[in-house]
């Protein structure tokens, strides 16, 4: 049997930038601007990117930005409808 890697431990200034990133693309989710499959795609990409070339903190990385970035578009859908709900009517009154 291999060797398991050791577990990345990220500092709180990491995890608050990732954070900060996994809120904008969400945001810009909201808005149509990205799509959630091309975010699993791309951070997919990196996360085997990097465990191929033994950067196992990068891909670590790359696999909690994946999952947290698209594992919500329910909510995402929510805030949304939301959003619509609690806007103003348009039109003359």
């Amino acid at each position: 049997m291999g060797e398991t890697p050791p577990v990345p431990v990220f500092s709180g200034a990491e995890l608050a930038l990732a954070d900060a990133l996994i809120l904008i693309m969400k945001v810009m989710g909201m808005h149509g601007v990205i799509d959630a499959n091309a975010i699993d795609t791309v951070f997919s990409d990196l996360r085997n990117r990097y465990t191929e070339q033994s950067l196992m903190s990068a891909a670590a990385m790359a696999e909690y930005l994946r999952v947290h970035s698209t594992g919500a578009e329910e909510d995402m859908s929510l805030l949304r409808l939301r959003t619509l709900r609690d806007s103003s009517p348009e039109g003359s009154a």
